[in-house]
């Protein structure tokens, strides 16, 4: 398998993503070999085979997803929060809860 691989949802892989190692059915032939680009209409073959993810080479528009996530999630995050004020402790754990999300440790 190439090292330089992401498994996404099926509902993330777009056309013209490359397969990182084969794509096997559920008794374990090979419906398509790595290092295939992936077209529409392969994309919707494969969703009839019950394959829900995907190993993909690259994945260049993860960094970009990963970021609308953390938005979405820091958005999340203070709406929960919202009616804390001045609270310290709550405070504390708003801080605790964002380091969380964005993988930091404290």
């Amino acid at each position: 398998m190439n090292k330089h691989y992401h498994y996404l949802p099926l509902s993330k892989v777009s056309p013209g993503t490359v397969l990182a190692d084969d794509l096997l059915d559920k008794v374990g032939h090979v419906l398509l070999p790595a290092g295939t680009t992936l077209t529409e209409r392969m994309l919707q073959a494969i969703a009839h085979h019950d394959i829900h993810q995907l190993s993909v080479a690259g994945a260049p528009n993860l960094k970009q997803e990963n970021t609308q996530d953390m938005a979405a999630q820091l958005d999340r995050i203070d709406k929960i929060f919202r009616h804390i004020g001045d609270s310290e402790p709550a405070n504390i754990l708003k801080a605790y809860v964002i380091h969380y999300r964005q993988g930091e440790s404290k």
